[in-house]
C-alpha cells in the first residue's frame, strides 16, 4: 500500500467513526419513538433532519469521497474486507451524490412525521386517509430517486430492488415469483381444501398477555438471546434494530386471542438478532459489521420462525414449557393439537400471521403493487383497491379496512419500497440453507435440544461471521455450495404440506 493509499485509508476511517456514531441517536430514537409523549415528536424530528444533515454532509464530503476514489482505484492492494468496502462505498457515494440536499432533507422529515405516529394511528382506527397524504409524498420521491439513480443497466423499481438484494431485478423477481405462481398456487388450493379445523382452544380462549411475555422470555434463552447484549419491547409492527453486534433490540406485539402471533414473532425477530450477534467482532469497527442484505436477513429470521419454529422436534423440546405456562388455558390441548394449529394452512389477512404455505401470496401481492407504482398503474389515490382486489383474486378474502389492508405493514411509511420482495426470497433461502446444514449434521436431533446452539455455531460459521464484508450471493453459495436454486423452496413446501395435509405433491 503507498503512503496515498494510507492516507486515503486513515480519512476513510475518521469519516467513518463519525457515520458509525451517528448511527447512534437515530438507533435510540427507534427504540422508543412510540412510547415518546406525543408533543416530543415536531422538536424531536427538527432534530433528527440536522442529524440527517450532518450525515450527508459527511457522506458528500470532498475528502471522503477523494478517500473512497483512492481506495478504489488501489483496491488491488487492500485487505480482503477493505476491498469489498471500497467497492461498495464508491457505488453508494455516486448514489448519494446525485440527490439534493433539500430534496434529501424533506424526505426524512416526511417519513419521520408519517412514521410511527400517523401510521399507528392509520393502523389501529382502519383509516387508510391518515396516511395517504404521506405515503403520495413518499412514492412521488421514490419515483424521483430511481430518476436519479438509474443507470443504463438498471432502472426503474430495478434500482430499489437492486439495493435491498444485490443483482436482484423485476425481471428474477417475475420468474421467481412466476414459479411459485405455477408451483404452489394449484397446490395451495388442494391443501385449503384437504383442512381439518383446528382445537377450539385456539379460537375461544384468552391466552393472558404477561404469560405470553413470560414464555417468549423461555424462548429467549432458548435462541440463544443473551439478556447482556439484546433487549426486548414492544411496538405496533414487531422489528430488531442494532447498534453493533452487543446491543441488539427487538419488539414483539400481544394479542390475548391469538396464541401463535407473538409466539412467532419473538421467533422471528430473534433470528434476526442472532445475525448481528453473530456477526465477527473484529468487523465492528469496520462498515461491514451487519447483515449483508435484507433477503439473507429474512433467511435468518424465517429460518428460525418456520424450519426449526414449527418442526414438532423443536416443540416435543418447548410444549411442556408452554403447557404449563398456559396450564388453563391449553387444558386438553395435546401436542398434536399444538402442531396442527401452527402449521394449519388457511387464507388470512394479515401477512406476519400468515402460514408458510400462503405466505409467498402476501408477498407477491406487495410486489405487484411496487411494480405498479413505476408503472404508473398504482398511486395513493387506487393503492387501497388495487390491494383490496388482489386478496379477492388470490386468497379469496374480503378486506374490512385499511387495519388489516393496506396499512398493516410499517414498510412502506418508514420509506422501504423495494423490501417486500426480499421476504420470499428469504424464504427461499432458508429452504436451501436447512438441506445444506442437513448433510452435515442431525439437524432434528439439534432443534430438539435445549436451545438452538448447534444450529447458531453452523450458521456462524458459514454466514454470520461475515457480516457484510462480501456480496450476500457470495456468502450463499459459500454456505450451500451452490448459488441459489429456489426449487428447494417449492419441494420444501410440498414435502411438508403433502405430509400434513394428505395429499399429493
Amino acid at each position: 500500500m503507498n503512503d496515498r493509499t494510507r492516507r486515503a485509508k486513515r480519512t476513510y476511517e475518521e469519516v467513518n467513526r463519525r457515520l458509525r456514531a451517528l448511527v447512534l441517536p437515530f438507533f435510540l430514537n427507534g427504540w422508543e419513538e412510540e412510547s415518546m409523549p406525543p408533543a416530543a415528536k415536531p422538536y424531536r424530528n427538527k432534530q433528527l433532519v440536522e442529524l440527517a444533515s450532518m450525515e450527508y454532509e459527511l457522506r458528500t464530503g470532498r475528502r471522503y469521497m477523494a478517500a473512497i476514489d483512492t481506495l478504489y482505484r488501489n483496491r488491488a492492494d487492500l485487505s480482503p474486507v477493505l476491498r469489498h468496502e471500497a467497492e461498495v462505498a464508491k457505488l453508494a457515494a455516486e448514489k448519494i451524490a446525485k440527490i439534493p440536499k433539500e430534496e434529501y432533507l424533506a424526505y426524512q422529515n416526511v417519513l419521520l412525521e408519517c412514521y410511527p405516529q400517523k401510521f399507528v394511528l392509520a393502523k389501529t382506527t382502519g383509516n387508510f386517509g391518515e396516511v395517504k397524504p404521506y405515503l403520495k409524498k413518499i412514492i412521488e420521491y421514490n419515483r424521483k430517486y430511481v430518476e436519479w439513480e438509474q443507470t443504463e443497466s438498471l432502472k426503474g423499481y430495478d434500482v430499489l430492488l437492486d439495493e435491498y438484494e444485490k443483482g436482484m431485478t423485476a425481471a428474477k423477481y417475475d420468474e421467481f415469483f412466476g414459479l411459485i405462481k405455477r408451483e404452489l398456487v394449484p397446490f395451495i388450493r388442494r391443501a385449503l381444501a384437504a383442512q381439518q379445523p383446528v382445537h377450539p382452544a385456539f379460537l375461544t380462549r384468552s391466552f393472558p398477555v404477561e404469560k405470553q411475555k413470560k414464555f417468549c422470555e423461555y424462548l429467549a434463552g432458548v435462541m440463544l438471546f443473551d439478556k447482556n447484549k439484546t433487549m426486548m419491547g414492544e411496538s405496533e409492527h414487531p422489528y430488531t434494530n442494532n447498534n453493533g453486534n452487543c446491543d441488539v433490540r427487538i419488539t414483539n406485539h400481544y394479542y390475548e386471542g391469538d396464541l401463535a402471533s407473538a409466539i412467532f414473532s419473538a421467533i422471528h425477530e430473534m433470528g434476526h438478532g442472532l445475525y448481528e450477534l453473530q456477526v465477527a467482532d473484529d468487523l465492528q469497527e469496520t462498515m461491514s459489521g451487519g447483515g449483508a442484505s435484507m433477503a439473507l436477513h429474512e433467511s435468518q429470521s424465517r429460518f428460525f420462525e418456520n424450519n426449526v419454529g414449527r418442526s414438532r422436534p423443536f416443540w416435543e423440546r418447548h410444549f411442556p414449557v408452554l403447557k404449563d405456562t398456559f396450564s388453563e388455558e391449553l387444558e386438553g390441548v395435546t401436542l398434536d393439537d399444538f402442531m396442527h394449529y401452527i402449521n394449519h394452512t388457511q387464507a388470512s389477512l394479515i401477512r406476519t400471521d400468515a402460514d408458510e404455505l400462503t405466505y409467498p401470496l402476501h408477498v407477491l401481492i406487495r410486489y405487484e403493487i411496487e411494480k405498479g407504482m413505476f408503472d404508473g398503474t398504482v398511486n395513493e389515490e387506487n393503492i387501497e383497491e388495487v390491494w383490496n382486489g388482489k386478496y379477492k383474486e388470490y386468497l379469496g378474502l374480503d378486506v374490512p379496512d385499511a387495519g388489516r389492508g393496506v396499512v398493516q405493514d410499517m414498510h412502506w411509511y418508514g420509506g422501504n419500497i423495494g423490501y417486500f420482495p426480499t421476504y420470499a426470497l428469504g424464504s427461499a433461502y432458508a429452504a436451501q440453507i436447512f438441506a445444506t446444514m442437513g448433510k452435515d449434521f442431525d439437524v432434528n436431533a439439534a432443534m430438539g435440544e435445549e436451545n438452538v446452539g448447534k444450529i447458531a455455531a453452523w450458521l456462524k460459521e458459514h454466514i454470520h461471521k461475515y457480516g457484510s464484508s462480501k456480496d450476500p450471493a457470495e456468502i450463499l453459495e459459500h454456505a450451500c455450495g451452490a448459488p441459489f436454486d429456489p426449487r428447494y423452496y417449492i419441494d420444501y413446501l410440498k414435502d411438508k404440506y403433502s405430509a400434513l395435509c394428505g395429499i399429493e405433491k
